[in-house]
């Protein structure tokens, strides 16, 4: 090889650092651009970016009961930052009953099928919180095989469960329907539907079951990021148009949420610090 081959090869080594080093930051920078971006898109309430989608009111005004100013949802978000003596963190992990946390503070669940992303949805309505490693999440569905409890300060405790279908846990249909039922700490549950698939068989069987429990809970659609806004729309409306036949204590008004993007969260955040007490609207 030519002495002028050598030092070209030499000056290419050299370089291939930097090369990488700019790879990386590049990747970053686009990563987090796109996620600004993203985010920027959507409104407060995603369900609003819809509604020029379609000629006729998505949310009819009589279902329109949840509606706050921009500082009730700052208010309702603030509850799920971290700050000196107000600390998110899991504190148990249950699958007998008999041993449930004892406390006295009110408490939301989310309910959903496997994969439909409520591991996601709970890591990113805590956002801030400091400890990364609080909610597991992984790619394999029917991962969560117990109720998870997590404590927003003294103010609240969200309940992760196991998801239904895929890799259910054996005594996943005794111990959700018990706690459900029975649970006095309980105000509200979240029944989680993927956007992308849309109201599946399983969904329409966990709605029923809610309906059946006659407790009070809402919907929320997750992964708005992934479907085409036209199929998102349409998900969107067979999900109103099934509530409004086949519900009867469904809440009106679905939540639309990105976890990626944390698009629609403020929003579901300032819903939850509502309905356990933590937020009054005016």
């Amino acid at each position: 090889m030519s002495s002028v081959g050598s030092r070209l090869i030499s000056s290419v080594k050299r370089l291939q650092p930097c090369v990488q080093v700019y790879r990386n930051v590049t990747r970053q920078w686009n990563r987090e651009y796109s996620l600004r971006s993203h985010a920027d898109y959507w409104r407060t309430n995603p369900i609003e970016d819809l509604q020029d989608f379609v000629a006729v009111p998505l949310i009819k005004k009589e279902n329109l009961v949840f509606n706050p100013t921009r500082e009730e949802i700052e208010k309702g978000h603030d509850l799920f930052i971290e700050k000196p003596g107000h600390v998110i963190k899991r504190v148990k992990s249950v699958v007998d009953l008999e041993k449930l946390p004892v406390h006295n503070v009110p408490e939301v669940s989310f309910v959903g099928q496997s994969n439909v992303g409520k591991s996601s949805l709970i890591n990113a309505l805590f956002c801030n919180a400091v400890d990364p490693s609080l909610v597991r999440i992984g790619k394999t569905p029917g991962l969560t095989r117990t109720l998870l409890f997590f404590n927003v300060g003294k103010q609240l405790s969200l309940v992760d469960m196991p998801g239904y279908g895929k890799n259910m846990p054996s005594y996943y249909t005794e111990i959700m329907q018990n706690y459900l039922k029975t649970r006095r700490e309980l105000c509200r549950s979240f029944l989680l539907v993927d956007s992308e698939q849309g109201l599946t068989k399983l969904d329409k069987q966990g709605l029923r079951m809610m309906e059946n429990l006659a407790k009070p809970y809402a919907i929320v659609m997750t992964k708005i990021d992934k479907p085409r806004r036209s199929v998102l729309v349409k998900n969107l409306m067979e999900v109103l148009e099934h509530a409004n036949k086949h519900t009867h204590i469904c809440f009106p008004q679905p939540f639309l949420v990105c976890a990626p993007s944390l698009a629609g969260i403020k929003y579901l955040q300032a819903f939850i610090a509502h309905v356990t007490g933590n937020l009054q609207l005016r």
